[in-house]
């Protein structure tokens, strides 16, 4: 009787339909660093593009809103342009450069070093200040006036107040953060493994050897671990590393490698992006790249969710 029962049993089972396999998720992201420099119609072009290529994709737009205190600009004009690029479903963050421009009109004394490219920034022009290593140049206290200033200054020119941010050339460490956290910054990605510049700057070139310092634990690429996703600063700040870089630095080719080098191991996100300055030279990387990544998850049964 009970080899009966049990022969019943395991026929139940066996008829009971068998649940469908969970589709294993990534998150992408793709940023945009405005830089503060220039609005040029080449690149807004080249970013109009993209948008309707692929409506389907947000963009998380970090500015740094030195572009609205230029000698002679037209606010309302630098907002429109900036806008021009924008769909319903984008998110606006914030992101600095330590410009002088920027550095004065906060009231904070201009620091010219150390800078990542060796660059002599004691000098008068606009773009002056952009290579300045903000967590090295600047103490706590003026880096939570700085982006108070700067958030202040994107709400000033009618943006919301940013909860997501990214240093210039990456260059975050503790006073950085906690200027975020003073500021209820929710949203970073300023951390970078430094080997994925290195198709542009040398190893030895100062921008690698200050990343290499603040960001000791970045992996190599091709051996990602759990620090390299999403990962808890703090109460309420997030990380969410640049873990495959900017189109500036990694071609379609990487691009693809670094994505599936995500697939394999399951990590569960991946940030991209590119430079609005630069849109016209290398935002085609990306444009080539997403058909082909959305193909090999559609392969491998993993659904994308591109990230606002």
């Amino acid at each position: 009787m009970r080899d009966c029962y049990q022969c019943w049993l395991i026929a139940l089972l066996l008829s009971l339909p068998t649940p469908a396999l969970a589709r294993e998720v990534m998150q992408l992201w793709v940023t945009v660093d405005w830089e503060g420099l220039s609005l040029q119609e080449d690149n807004l072009q080249a970013m109009q593009k993209f948008r309707q290529q692929f409506p389907h994709i947000p963009l998380l737009h970090l500015i740094n809103p030195a572009y609205f205190i230029q000698p002679g600009v037209n606010r309302a004009q630098i907002g429109s342009q900036i806008r021009s690029t924008f769909l319903p479903q984008d998110t606006i963050g914030l992101h600095i450069h330590p410009m002088r421009t920027l550095v004065n009109y906060c009231g904070i004394g201009y620091q010219a070093a150390p800078s990542i490219s060796g660059a002599d920034e004691n000098c008068t022009q606009n773009s002056c200040g952009h290579t300045v290593s903000l967590e090295y140049a600047y103490s706590q206290t003026e880096l939570t006036h700085l982006v108070r200033c700067a958030s202040e200054l994107m709400v000033s020119n009618g943006f919301n107040r940013p909860r997501h941010f990214r240093a210039g050339a990456w260059q975050f460490g503790p006073k950085l953060q906690a200027a975020l956290e003073a500021n209820q910054v929710l949203w970073d990605s300023s951390r970078i493994d430094a080997n994925l510049l290195t198709t542009r700057w040398h190893v030895d070139s100062p921008l690698v050897k200050l990343l290499q310092q603040l960001h000791p634990h970045s992996t190599p690429v091709g051996q990602m671990i759990a620090m390299d996703q999403p990962y808890a600063l703090g109460y309420q700040l997030m990380e969410y590393p640049d873990n495959a870089a900017m189109a500036d630095y990694t071609s379609t080719k990487q691009l693809l490698t670094l994505f599936e080098q995500l697939l394999n191991a399951h990590q569960p996100v991946m940030v991209m992006g590119f430079h609005q300055e630069s849109a016209a030279d290398y935002l085609l990387r990306l444009e080539r790249a997403i058909p082909r990544m959305e193909a090999l998850a559609k392969q491998r049964n993993v659904t994308l969710e591109w990230m606002p």
